[in-house]
């Protein structure tokens, strides 16, 4: 061993005895809780109840954003599931083969009347605790067999390829059930990571929080995986429970002097005020190799230092922005860039942050999936804008000047106040075409939902008929969507642009399953309404509206696809995927693989509502996940595609 891998080793173990016992008893009390993004007055967090029986619907993530030293409350969801341990099982002996002496009379040698022979299979060992999961057959789970035909391998390389974060709803609700399945794993010997392992970290790099808690939860049995002792300690973070956190990081350090629990002492030991303590913590951190550019700064500015300029963020894991809170330094301005979805929670909550950055992140949170839309709509809703500068914003909306979130908050605010269809309409078109500009339409989408079902399509409402049919399928729905279209189906074309708009609809609806098979008259009437756009664009949106049909399991004619070979401009020039996934994908589509396909499928389409997939890839995956059963799933993934592409 090197001199410098000895006063590790000995750094590890003075470290490990002189924090751990005294680490838990010398912090500081949680600081002041934060102001909350909700506004005044608002419900206060439920008290625990009783869990019910699973539901036919898949569980809903309602991770809220932290408030101080109160611990989020998890959603009702149901228990976590184990399959049934094999039972011993008692069989009758087979007849003995003439003249074949059996077990029980070899035996019983001597004995004129020997008894039956009985063969007892003794009970097997109990079942991985890797199969375990939140989600069955009655509620969302993708079959208990969806690792059938994977080896174990395999299966550990297709949840390590899983995209995080992910913007898409679709998407991430098919990645979130692969993830909380009851599923027997394939045989082979618990490693670390193990299977159950990386579900709960890949659950907490989406930002479910509150499943990927219960998810741990489950037997573990002899699995090693940090991430079991790791989450606890990050959640305690992220609630701004210092106390639990250092607790936690003190048992820890006992059992290993990983770099997490170094790092750890170096908060606990700087936070209770205990300089010489933190500076040996820091020391022993740095002599084993630890090299963290942004935790050092950050160590500095907890230690008292006022040159310490924290300037980012580096890893932005709840650690580091713990150091930066408990230092009491203003967020570095890439904050949002290097967020994970848990951090935007937090970061949602943080008194220290300003109004906008707040709201931000709060946006952010919901476009990962990490935090609900209608606690979105009530941050929208509490926002302060003075009245002297509710006209010029206005104003400047109107005219595309501003994109920012105060610009959203103040049409969500006027949305739900205005008292009148046209004025409403209004707002909601320009709620839409500033969610397209800032490139939130799901999120958008989501929080209009209660006032888009509000509105009512008529004469004065008709022209905001576009931005309603397109935010009413972003948000899941599609009965509002085909209602706006027959009514503009009712009217004459030429009135209010009615067959414009129908037909510019029409792809979507037909995506979505609202407009029956495909029509070659519908599919003109489309083309018509591009006329206007350049040769190359206009041939270029058709080979994406074909794809996508086709992907969710609409047959295409041919010849439509021959008209597009000819103009040599179809194209779509988005990014090809990896050849390596695409290769497994095919391999483990043709193997009936369910789950490993899935996995594989959800990593070509990437998290960002499958933008950055050329229409190849996205034609492949899709059509693996219809092989595999999941129709619906590859359907509204094509049309989230659909919306967010622009079609």
């Amino acid at each position: 061993m090197s001199s410098r891998g000895k006063v590790g080793s000995r750094a590890s173990l003075l470290l490990a005895a002189s924090l751990a016992l005294p680490l838990a008893l010398a912090i500081l009390p949680a600081q002041a809780q934060p102001i909350r993004l909700t506004p005044p007055g608002g419900s206060q967090e439920p008290a625990a109840q009783q869990e019910p029986a699973p539901q036919l619907t898949p569980p809903v993530q309602t991770n809220t954003m932290p408030a101080g030293s109160q611990p989020l409350a998890p959603p009702a969801m149901p228990s976590p599931v184990m399959p049934p341990a094999p039972q011993a099982q008692t069989l009758p002996a087979p007849q003995p083969v003439l003249g074949e002496t059996t077990g029980a009379q070899a035996t019983e040698s001597g004995s004129s009347n020997p008894k039956a022979a009985e063969f007892v299979i003794q009970p097997l060992n109990a079942p991985d605790p890797s199969s375990g999961g939140l989600l069955d057959d009655g509620n969302g789970g993708l079959g208990t067999a969806m690792w059938q035909s994977s080896n174990r391998a395999q299966a550990v390389q297709a949840l390590g390829v899983l995209p995080a974060p992910v913007s898409g709803t679709a998407l991430r609700d098919l990645q979130r059930r692969l993830l909380l399945s009851v599923a027997e794993v394939p045989p082979g010997t618990a490693a670390t990571p193990s299977i159950l392992g990386l579900r709960v970290a890949q659950l907490y790099r989406l930002g479910r929080l509150a499943e990927a808690e219960r998810l741990a939860s489950l037997p573990s049995r002899d699995l090693k995986d940090p991430v079991f002792r790791e989450l606890p300690f990050d959640l305690a973070l992220l609630k701004n429970d210092l106390p639990k956190a250092c607790e936690i990081a003190a048992n820890g350090l006992r059992e290993d002097a990983s770099a997490v629990w170094q790092k750890a002492a170096v908060l606990c030991r700087y936070n209770a005020k205990d300089i010489a303590g933190g500076d040996l913590a820091l020391s022993l951190w740095r002599d084993g190799g630890g090299n963290d550019p942004s935790f050092n700064t950050l160590a500095a500015a907890l230690r008292g230092d006022a040159r310490a300029k924290v300037e980012t963020l580096g890893g932005a894991s709840p650690l580091h922005f713990a150091m930066l809170r408990a230092a009491g330094r203003p967020l570095p301005k890439d904050v949002l860039d290097v967020a994970t979805p848990a951090l935007l929670v937090a970061l949602a909550g943080y008194d220290k942050a300003d109004a906008e950055l707040r709201l931000m992140a709060a946006e952010r949170a919901v476009q990962y999936g990490a935090l609900t839309p209608e606690l979105l709509g009530e941050a929208y809703a509490a926002a302060e804008i003075p009245e002297a500068q509710r006209t010029a914003l206005l104003a400047n909306i109107v005219a595309g000047k501003d994109k920012s979130v105060r610009a959203a908050a103040l049409l969500y605010q006027a949305t739900k106040n205005a008292t009148d269809a046209r004025t409403r309409a209004d707002l909601i078109k320009r709620a839409y075409d500033l969610a397209v500009a800032r490139d939130l339409l799901l999120v958008t989408a989501a929080v209009y939902k209660p006032l888009l079902n509000n509105l009512v399509p008529n004469e004065a409402s008709i022209a905001a008929a576009p931005a309603v049919i397109r935010m009413a399928l972003a948000a899941g729905e599609t009965g509002t969507a085909r209602l706006w279209r027959n009514i503009l189906l009712a009217l004459p074309p030429e009135r209010d642009n009615a067959g414009e708009i129908v037909a510019e609809a029409w792809p979507l609806l037909l995506i979505a399953g609202e407009d029956g098979d495909w029509r070659d008259s519908r599919y003109e009437a489309w083309m018509t309404a591009q006329a206007e756009l350049p040769a190359a664009e206009r041939n270029n949106r058709a080979a994406q509206l074909l794809t996508l049909a086709e992907a969710a399991g609409i047959a295409v004619p041919p010849e439509k696809w021959d008209s597009l070979l000819a103009a040599a401009a179809g194209n779509d020039r988005r990014g090809s995927p990896s050849v390596a996934v695409w290769r497994n994908l095919q391999r483990a589509n043709a193997a009936k693989a369910k789950a490993e396909t899935v996995a594989l499928a959800l990593a070509m389409l990437g998290g960002k509502g499958s933008l950055e997939i050329d229409g190849q890839g996205l034609a492949s995956a899709l059509g693996a996940l219809r092989d595999q059963g999941l129709t619906a799933e590859a359907k509204q993934i094509a049309l989230e595609a659909a919306l967010l592409r622009g079609l």
